[in-house]
């Protein structure tokens, strides 16, 4: 059997059982309401995570080479005066995501977006914001991304009481010459009620579990412990980079599909790492934030600015043009321009760098982070940061995290370079064979 038609026989196998799967992964409403809430959310996160780095760069130490003394003198005065932004954006971030999966999910389902995404922030107050004392004070500690999995959870709960409640006509229906925003204000109420009736009891119950009255988010946070922690080690971050570029591969999201489970694992390593980070003491989780994009996905998917760099330098035409047009995107984390135009999808040869190349720079970045060699994420950059400048922000100036991101960007770049060469090669002869077609095609016909 020639290689051509075992790589069709394997493509065929993967597609009969791979694709099925992951269409009906993205077909999941939760997931794709859980990604696009966090997005939603994601510029008051950065904002705050920003802020904070910039109360907090390293040269306040006067026994440091690189003590700034202005800048110690200005954050000794002013630091805890400027922190009031950052406890109302990355302090407050179940909030927004709880908003954001309400509203998205309320899309979904074609319902109201706003009292969806309001029905959200009611649900997720009632079990993760508990009142103590008098006169009241209202308890914050799982507003901050600690409560993002009870924001998740009970986010999607309340919008399928709202879709419940709606399908069952079990809602106030105002005459139809009553304003649309007073009629959808109506049309919630009894939604309302009824997440009142079932998580306040709920409540209740939780508490009863546990000496001195367990809350909700921490039974929630004990629950989906196992997924986080199984993510932060180095097979799971593989299995998860592995599932990103296989669907990629096939022509499908990969980022899109698997964001609903991937970005809140690396949000809440996050806030781990950020809070340790606000404390003086060492992050304690290696996949979060963008730790992905700094060093595995370097100019995106695939980390295929490598290969646009790689590209540029081709004798082949068609690929030096492709490369250079695309190395100005993917410094930037665009790489569409390289990922259709080249292609990579459903490429046999190039497919090979595209899986493996990421695989080999989890495994490098995992072990540099894991033995503290480079600093470790502790700020959220946005992620068409440039990945060199990304590692340097992400982990508070770690000068060995901007290395090794150059180091792997390079990696890559060498890594597709033996590939590319045979798909030049490939290119090469089919264009010599269509101009050996064309030829024959146009002489004339003998007796």
């Amino acid at each position: 059997m020639s290689k051509s038609r075992g790589f069709e026989k394997l493509m065929a196998g993967m597609e009969k059982h791979l694709l099925p799967m992951a269409d009906k992964l993205g077909n999941i409403k939760y997931l794709a309401a859980v990604r696009d809430g966090m997005i939603n959310a994601m510029p008051f996160l950065i904002v705050g995570s920003l802020l904070l780095l910039l109360l907090n760069i390293p040269v306040t130490d006067p026994e440091s080479v690189i003590y700034v003394e202005w800048y110690a003198n200005l954050m000794a005065t002013h630091k805890a005066k400027w922190l009031q932004p950052f406890y109302a954006s990355l302090g407050m971030a179940s909030i927004f995501i709880s908003f954001g999966i309400g509203s998205n999910l309320a899309k979904l389902y074609k319902l109201p977006t706003t009292p969806g995404g309001f029905l959200a922030m009611f649900a997720f107050f009632i079990v993760a914001a508990p009142v103590d004392g008098w006169p009241p004070m209202v308890q914050a500690r799982f507003l901050d991304t600690n409560g993002m999995f009870t924001a998740i959870v009970f986010s999607i709960f309340a919008v399928e009481v709202y879709r419940f409640m709606t399908s069952k006509g079990m809602t106030i229906r105002l005459p139809e010459q009553v304003p649309p925003a007073i009629a959808r204000s109506f049309e919630a109420l009894t939604p309302v009620i009824a997440l009142m009736l079932i998580l306040q009891p709920m409540n209740l119950f939780v508490a009863s579990l546990g000496e001195g009255g367990m809350l909700i988010p921490e039974l929630v946070t004990k629950l989906f412990a196992p997924m986080v922690s199984a993510i932060d080690t180095l097979p799971g971050l593989l299995m998860l980079v592995f599932g990103f570029h296989i669907l990629w591969f096939f022509g499908m999201h990969g980022t899109n599909i698997l964001g609903g489970i991937a970005a809140p694992v690396a949000l809440a390593n996050f806030q781990a790492n950020n809070a340790a980070f606000v404390a003086g003491v060492a992050a304690p989780t290696i996949y979060a934030g963008s730790f992905l994009d700094m060093f595995v996905m370097i100019g995106g998917i695939g980390s295929t600015l490598g290969l646009a760099i790689a590209m540029s330098l081709s004798k082949n035409a068609h690929l030096k043009s492709i490369g250079r047009i695309s190395i100005a995107p993917g410094i930037f984390q665009i790489n569409e321009p390289v990922m259709f135009g080249t292609p990579i999808v459903m490429n046999p040869i190039l497919g090979i760098p595209f899986l493996v190349v990421p695989l080999v720079s989890t495994v490098i970045a995992y072990f540099a982070a894991y033995h503290n060699l480079v600093g470790r994420v502790v700020t959220l950059v946005p992620w068409t940061t440039p990945a060199p400048v990304s590692a340097l922000l992400a982990t508070n100036f770690s000068l060995t995290a901007l290395i090794l991101s150059l180091f792997l960007l390079a990696f890559s770049t060498l890594a597709y370079m033996p590939f590319l060469k045979m798909y030049a090669k490939t290119l090469e002869a089919d264009q010599k064979q269509e101009e050996v077609n064309a030829i024959e095609s146009s002489e004339p016909a003998t007796a």
